[in-house]
């Protein structure tokens, strides 16, 4: 694939995630290029062992809530797209409504994987994770959404425990997101694991 043609690709996805987590009630143009809505944070993963993985594994050891969490595969898309329309419904941020084709977009592209919670014998959390076309030791992490019941019980933190394990053992030597700004919880749940605000977007996603 020529670069033109990589840029491309990277460009499309984009889009295609920002149309799920991010500001949606204007015309594509400008959303995309307005990148000061959002706060962009990092966290290398000498400082992901440290900080946010020593949390999140006290955090699962001391609840001992049964989440079981997998993998997600093409008959899953259904329930990513009901957990996403019923925990942004309830967030009162911006949102678009979405379908089911446009999950399985981003499901179907090399670098992205879909992770699933179960709790109580329902799939009720989701957490998108990539790797970053431009630079493979850059791990994204895209997008979250709880199914309203199940929030506030801390399956964000299992969710972000198993990003952190996905990515572990690939060569990532970072992890990034970008967050729309008004969303306050977001942005203090990420700082509390250590990320940290940076510069200009590198083709990262978006995170609520």
């Amino acid at each position: 694939m020529s670069e033109e043609d990589l840029e491309s690709k990277i460009s499309i996805l984009r889009k295609r995630v920002r149309g799920l987590f991010s500001n949606i009630q204007k015309g594509l143009t400008d959303i995309y290029q307005e990148d000061e809505n959002y706060i962009k944070l990092g966290l290398s993963i000498s400082k992901a062992k440290d900080i946010a993985v020593e949390k999140l594994e006290k955090y699962v050891k001391s609840h001992k809530t049964d989440v079981k969490i997998r993998e997600a595969n093409k008959e899953d898309i259904v329930k990513i797209n009901q957990i996403y329309h019923e925990s942004w419904n309830a967030s009162h941020l911006p949102m678009k409504e979405v379908t089911e084709e446009l999950f399985m977009e981003i499901f179907e592209d090399e670098d992205t994987k879909f992770l699933i919670a179960k709790l109580d014998s329902q799939d009720v959390g989701f957490i998108l994770v990539e790797f970053n076309k431009l630079n493979k030791e850059i791990g994204l992490i895209s997008g979250l959404g709880v199914v309203p019941k199940y929030q506030g019980k801390g399956l964000g933190k299992y969710l972000a425990l198993e990003a952190w394990n996905f990515f572990k053992d690939k060569g990532i030597k970072e992890l990034r997101c970008e967050v729309y700004k008004e969303n306050k919880v977001a942005i203090s749940f990420i700082k509390s694991l250590g990320f940290e605000e940076y510069g200009a977007s590198e083709g990262i996603y978006t995170l609520k």
